[in-house]
């Protein structure tokens, strides 16, 4: 007999969640909006209810409100659905049992065809290992015989070359001639060698010591007498109507005796960078002077004229257009510097430093200096 629960599909033990679940799916398939009638929407109903308060084992009985026809009619349909579920359960058996026979069946082939495919590979290695093996005991012969020949070729070589050494030995004490080579000339000359290359570097270690300038200024001549002033007489011939007349000419005695005058000398000093008052070598006229880096000086005397003594060898090819030359002194070519920077006194006192014909001279200590160069003046005034 079918009961509330065979026709809801539960279990007596099912829980109140899965009854009211089991309720909707059937609801949605019987409602007569669905294809359903009202006669099987109220029999699921009324079985839920049933189920819900725990009479899901009673017989199934239709509701009263349900006519004759619709009983009728709901017992049919009950009947049909009965029909295809055990349809349905047939199908769900057979499906279950194919399902397993495929399992089973795929285990028992894919088995054997894997160790079939892992033993064909085994084989192939071991076939390689084998031919290998063949191959390295072909070629271990090969090996021990080139290492033989090999042994015996270096053993011949050093043979060969002991000979050799023999025989040139023999030769040379048979002939007496002995093979060019270095040996011999260095035996002979390294000492010569040695002291030239000692002398060399003194020598070049000598010139980078010794300051030019003041080497060359002591074959310089810095004491000449002066010459007396004389007169010079010069005839001046000049013909007119093909007589010869003699002309006697003076000469200019004063500008003859400055001419001929000794030119004094600077009192070279090693220190740059600072004013000094000193006196020439031959007039023995105060002066002050300053030495730069290079050698050269910036000399003012009693006359308050700025001169530039440059160094020969610092010589440029252009000077500037403040620079007059005035003559050669010693190993100096001596300037004038009538005008710009450096010409007079106070320039040297406004500036700390000074670039003249690019070289830097400081006013370090020209203050001091140009007043013991007054006084010295004002004295031989």
């Amino acid at each position: 007999m079918t009961t509330f629960n065979d026709l809801l599909g539960t279990s007596p033990d099912a829980s109140a969640a899965t009854v009211k679940q089991r309720y909707k799916l059937l609801s949605s398939r019987v409602h007569p909006d669905k294809g359903g009638s009202q006669a099987l929407m109220h029999l699921v109903r009324h079985s839920y209810e049933n189920a819900a308060k725990g009479k899901g084992q009673n017989l199934l009985t239709i509701p009263a409100s349900a006519s004759v026809r619709e009983g009728g009619t709901l017992e049919r349909e009950l009947n049909q659905l009965k029909k295809e579920k055990e349809e349905l359960s047939a199908i769900n058996q057979l499906l279950k049992g194919q399902l397993a026979q495929a399992k089973k069946g795929s285990g028992s082939r894919e088995g054997p065809i894997k160790n079939t495919e892992l033993l064909r590979k085994i084989s192939l290695l071991e076939g390689e290992i084998v031919l290998l093996k063949d191959e390295r005991s072909r070629l271990m012969p090969q090996k021990e015989a080139a290492i033989a020949e090999q042994k015996k070729l270096a053993a011949e070589l050093r043979r060969v070359l002991s000979e050799n050494e023999v025989l040139e030995t023999e030769l040379d004490r048979t002939s007496g001639v002995k093979r060019p080579g270095l040996m011999p000339w260095a035996n002979k000359f390294w000492l010569p060698a040695v002291i030239v290359s000692l002398c060399l570097a003194v020598v070049i270690i000598g010139a980078r010591q010794v300051i030019w300038p003041d080497f060359t200024a002591w074959f310089e001549d810095a004491s000449i007498e002066p010459k007396t002033p004389t007169v010079k007489v010069v005839y001046i011939e000049d013909e007119t109507d093909d007589q010869q007349e003699n002309v006697l000419e003076p000469v200019d005695t004063q500008k003859e005796a400055v001419r001929n005058e000794p030119m004094p000398f600077l009192q070279l000093t090693s220190k740059p960078g600072v004013w000094s008052l000193a006196r020439f070598t031959v007039s023995e006229a105060p002066y002050i002077a300053i030495r730069s880096d290079k050698g050269s000086y910036i000399v003012t005397d009693c006359s308050g004229n700025f001169n530039l003594y440059l160094n020969k060898p610092f010589k440029p090819l252009r000077v500037p257009a403040n620079l007059i030359y005035l003559h050669q002194n010693q190993h100096f070519h001596v300037y004038d510097i009538p005008y710009g920077q450096g010409s007079s006194s106070d320039s040297w006192m406004q500036s700390r430093k000074l670039q003249i014909n690019d070289e830097y001279f400081t006013s370090n200590e020209f203050k001091t200096s140009a007043m013991a160069l007054s006084e010295k003046c004002s004295k031989r005034s």
